[in-house]
């Protein structure tokens, strides 16, 4: 059987309301639940909202990843500014700073690339410090390749999980940060079909700085 958007939605559609029905309960009724039955609720809401969060980054994989749109020429600079906009609530709450270097211009899926930008920052402000959250975005030529890179002065990642974080539904702490775990591993599938590949490089205090390489000449899907 193969997933698609409708058969989606049929799964989503009675999580959606498990975890209506969960909060309304413990909403409505916690007074009269003893202590046992809000841990036992509490649990439930808890495993049902995870499995809504999958869901919904698992329809995400499938909008962004699934269409094959023909390449176009692109300026860098427009897809960096898109993906900004994208996330602008983020870095105004967060009092993000997000500043780049001169950018080329590209043969690439334009959606494809807005959603890398903008989960790769989104993901540095996510695993800020408690400082400001400040990323700075640069791109150079190396052969046939422009390396991008998305560097930031936040937690960091242990060298042990620079592989796992790229894989679907992985997190490294997921009591400590909410998400479904998606957003690097879709950032990977985009750029590997355009022919290039994403890594990390990290220590824990010391920020990250992601990497990406997309190819100079035209590469159509």
């Amino acid at each position: 059987m193969r997933l698609n958007a409708d058969s989606l939605h049929d799964l989503m559609s009675p999580v959606n309301q498990m975890c209506t029905m969960t909060d309304l309960i413990l909403k409505k009724h916690r007074d009269s639940l003893d202590d046992e039955a809000q841990v036992l609720f509490g649990f439930i809401q808890k495993a049902a909202n995870r499995l809504q969060n999958l869901l919904s980054g698992l329809r995400t994989y499938m909008q962004v990843v699934g269409p094959r749109a023909a390449y176009r020429r692109c300026d860098a600079h427009a897809l960096l500014a898109g993906a900004l906009a994208s996330i602008q609530r983020a870095i105004d709450e967060n009092g993000a700073v997000v500043t780049h270097d001169p950018l080329p211009e590209l043969s690439c899926d334009p959606s494809q690339i807005v959603y890398t930008f903008a989960g790769l920052i989104q993901n540095s402000i996510r695993f800020r410090r408690a400082a400001r959250p400040e990323i700075h975005v640069s791109a150079a030529a190396d052969g046939n390749a422009w390396v991008f890179s998305v560097r930031d002065n936040g937690i960091g990642i242990d060298p042990r999980h620079s592989e796992r974080i790229f894989s679907m539904f992985k997190r490294v702490d997921p009591e400590a940060h909410a998400g479904a775990g998606v957003g690097l591993a879709v950032a990977k599938q985009i750029v590997e079909q355009h022919g290039g590949r994403i890594w990390v490089e990290s220590e824990p205090g010391l920020g990250a700085t992601f990497f990406f390489t997309l190819p100079r000449d035209t590469l159509q899907p």
